[in-house]
């Protein structure tokens, strides 16, 4: 992987025309790494798919991925140069030390260090399981069997530093193509102007096409399919605490 000094110096090097459309060629090295959902099995929409791990919901990984669509879309803004708008989100996006996200059977909560980009701790609270995870432990409660899985370890939620997508990710998007667009829009649903992006599925493949609503003004991701992300929210005391229910049955992993 190159040294993430040389990376950036790349990006800065860019030469992108101005246009009302996002240019499909910077699009599809950007975004080749969102058609690696083929082997998953979860239901929910297919970017949830892309972005989930074991029992682990990636909401952090979601927003990293949303978050470099942001990036390639700031290229084109006429106010700014290339250089300028990318070290702008790349800061943003380095302020983030908190993410809600609101999904179909639950919601999920990561606590992120600013600094590293590395997340701290994370609860996925779903319909049938919830995950805790700490420094020294990494909690499953299954719901309906009350049974407690424990591991002695931090078991990550995510495969990249959050706020550091660019620099540990660039080398890593280079292997399949996704046609993409966007355009500013109504969106009935969330009753506000966003700017769509349509991710078009890669050629050969029959998958669906997706849809991210982004915010004009943040340039964040701000929901796609049923998941709704939210930024920097106050973490109440305790989220990341887990008591054993009682009478469970405790297995150590």
């Amino acid at each position: 992987m190159k040294p993430a000094k040389d990376i950036q110096e790349s990006i800065k090097n860019l030469t992108v025309e101005c246009g009302d459309r996002i240019h499909n060629r910077i699009l599809d090295k950007l975004l080749i790494m969102l058609d690696r959902s083929e082997k998953t099995t979860v239901e929910q929409t297919s970017i949830w798919r892309i972005i989930m791990k074991s029992r682990v919901s990636k909401i952090a990984a979601a927003a990293a991925i949303i978050v470099l669509v942001v990036l390639s879309m700031t290229l084109i803004d006429r106010s700014a140069t290339s250089a300028y708008a990318i070290e702008q989100t790349i800061e943003a996006m380095r302020s983030v030390s908190s993410v809600r996200a609101y999904i179909s059977d639950g919601e999920v909560l990561f606590q992120i260090n600013p600094e590293t980009g590395q997340e701290e701790c994370y609860r996925v609270d779903q319909e049938d399981v919830l995950t805790v995870a700490t420094p020294e432990k990494t909690y499953y409660y299954y719901k309906d069997k009350n049974l407690v899985k424990i591991s002695d370890e931090y078991i990550t939620g995510v495969e990249v530093r959050f706020s550091r997508f660019i620099e540990d990710m660039a080398d890593w998007a280079q292997e399949h193509n996704r046609k993409m667009d966007h355009r500013l829009e109504f969106d009935q649903e969330l009753q506000k102007e966003v700017i769509k992006v349509y991710i078009h599925p890669a050629q050969g493949n029959s998958g669906g096409q997706d849809t991210i609503n982004v915010d004009p003004k943040t340039k964040l991701p701000i929901s796609f399919g049923t998941i709704r992300l939210e930024y920097n929210v106050p973490i109440p005391p305790g989220s990341f605490d887990f008591e054993i229910p009682e009478g469970a049955e405790v297995v150590y992993e």
